[in-house]
């Protein structure tokens, strides 16, 4: 063999054993780096994680504000996401990047039209923010972000904030949030239909009794609440009946409790063969007293 070809063969040998060196992982670490652009923290009390880009469709976990996922792919509202080595999808907007959000907030932007008689847009959220316009009824603006009062609009080149309710929106409705603190109550407790009942539990997850199940889900809104069914009947304050109920309501029987959906409805952590499931007859048993947490 010449020189030349003993020259090329050591130099590929080295080659490519610089190249086994260099994709080598680092010794005792065996978790991949993710770019931090990549990384979204949950910006909203609760977020659902579902299986499809659907509201409609099951969902895989549910996180709490703060926690970390993986974005895998961004999009103008749904986004894929890792989380735990699960992939699903959720709603962009709720999920904070270095760059924002991880959907892109102009395609989330709606179009509206005033319907007050006169409507201020300010520079800031509350009454005491400086005037930046006034528009009149029928004007059509383009609404940035929602919210449960004060949203951001853009209207003539502008761009403030006013309140949502006096916008009517393209697509229906308004544009402030139209759930109200009981609904989103709700929406988090039935998150966990399905779930296993366990006596004197209260993990929405792993199991939990009736009031363990509705002490866990108020505790994740602020409110500390007891760990029994007789102790709720002096929380918060009455509601003279069913039919004056409304969602987020705590339904107290004789050694049950169950929370009010709406429509005759409720959700409650039933028996160790149901679990945490929904009832259509919220009288299905004696009412002793109706509670109202959030008023």
């Amino acid at each position: 063999m010449s020189n030349t070809y003993k020259r090329l063969g050591t130099s590929l040998a080295i080659s490519a054993l610089v190249l086994n060196i260099a994709i080598l992982p680092a010794a005792g670490n065996n978790i991949a780096t993710v770019d931090a652009s990549t990384i979204g923290t949950v910006n909203s009390s609760f977020l659902n994680i579902r299986t499809k880009k659907s509201m409609n469709s099951r969902r895989i976990t549910v996180l709490d504000r703060g926690d970390k996922v993986e974005v895998l792919t961004t999009g103008s509202k749904w986004v894929k996401v890792n989380v735990n080595g699960k992939t699903g999808y959720t709603q962009g907007r709720y999920l904070n990047t270095e760059s924002g959000t991880a959907s892109d907030p102009d395609a989330n932007a709606v179009k509206g039209t005033v319907k007050a008689k006169q409507l201020v847009i300010r520079t800031g959220k509350g009454k005491n923010a400086s005037w930046l316009a006034t528009v009149k009824k029928g004007t059509k603006l383009t609404v940035l972000t929602t919210g449960s009062k004060w949203v951001k609009v853009s209207v003539n080149g502008q761009t403030g904030y006013t309140k949502g309710k006096k916008i009517n929106l393209e697509d229906g409705g308004t544009a402030a949030n139209p759930y109200t603190k009981g609904e989103e109550v709700v929406n988090f407790a039935l998150q966990f239909v399905g779930n296993p009942y366990r006596w004197g539990g209260t993990s929405l997850t792993n199991g939990a009794d009736c009031s363990g199940y509705i002490m866990s889900v108020y505790r994740h809104f602020g409110k500390s609440l007891p760990h029994s069914s007789s102790a709720m009947r002096s929380c918060g304050t009455r509601v003279s009946s069913l039919s004056a109920a409304k969602p987020g309501d705590i339904i107290c029987y004789n050694g049950h409790v169950a929370l009010y959906m709406g429509n005759n409805k409720i959700v409650h952590a039933s028996n160790p063969k149901d679990g945490i499931k929904i009832s259509n007859n919220a009288a299905y048993r004696s009412i002793v007293t109706i509670r109202r947490i959030f008023n």
